[in-house]
């Protein structure tokens, strides 16, 4: 029995993994198309898409402004990540990873996001409602 559910939740986890490893792969291949560095997943980024993910799906909204007026550098900071520059992309009713980031891509502001050369690291969620964001920065400059 132990092994099964140490079976079960590493065949959970898989997928996970493998999404984590496509968006470090699509956001950097991308990059390196431009001519820019890679950047790197962060956790506290990553807190601040799921946050806002959540904030949207909870209150039945969608946009770059939270529930409470907040914008994207106010979020960040106030996850104590200490950003000099972020940017924030979303999207809603994306089935896949491939198909939000090619339509982030093909899309001129969601692009110019995902190609600031300054721009360090990264954090991207899906929450409920397939509602996608992606958070990059770069922290104290």
């Amino acid at each position: 029995m132990r092994y099964v559910l140490g079976l079960l939740l590493c065949l959970s986890l898989m997928p996970v993994t493998a999404s984590a490893q496509q968006v470090r792969q699509m956001l950097n291949g991308l990059r390196a198309e431009a001519g820019l560095g890679p950047v790197t997943p962060s956790p506290r980024l990553e807190q601040v898409a799921m946050d806002h993910a959540m904030d949207m799906a909870r209150n039945g909204f969608f946009g770059h402004v939270g529930s409470d007026g907040s914008k994207i550098m106010q979020r960040a900071k106030r996850s104590g990540y200490d950003a000099c520059l972020v940017a924030e992309n979303i999207a809603k009713g994306q089935k896949s990873l491939t198909e939000v980031m090619g339509g982030w891509a093909k899309s001129p502001g969601h692009r110019k996001n995902m190609l600031l050369a300054q721009v360090t690291d990264y954090g991207l969620v899906r929450g409920p409602g397939d509602i996608w964001v992606m958070v990059l920065g770069r922290p104290g400059c």
